[in-house]
């Protein structure tokens, strides 16, 4: 199964990235392992995490760092509507789900 980013998450996760590294060498990388392992968890069994929409979306925590990943299983494989901050502006991410 793939998984592909609606362009504002990716955004989202890009300066996610961007902003550990800044703090701190290979704080970024870490960001990185940590989302690769919550994503091949969701691949395994994709409806194992709590609805949040009831448009199919998802949703799962890091462990490591504050931010949850909002997803829904699409034709294709996941897509992955917000990495959301867990104390920047709740729900902000509804206006992307249809």
């Amino acid at each position: 199964m793939n998984y592909s980013f609606l362009p504002e998450a990716e955004a989202e996760y890009i300066e996610a990235v961007r902003f550990y590294e800044e703090q701190q060498a290979k704080l970024g990388e870490s960001l990185i392992h940590e989302f690769e392992r919550i994503i091949a968890l969701i691949i395994e069994r994709p409806e194992a995490w709590r609805l949040v929409h009831p448009s199919g979306i998802r949703c799962t925590g890091l462990l490591r760092f504050p931010y949850s990943v909002f997803y829904r299983v699409i034709p294709d494989g996941l897509q992955i509507t917000a990495f959301a901050h867990h104390r920047r502006r709740p729900g902000y991410w509804l206006t992307r789900v249809s």
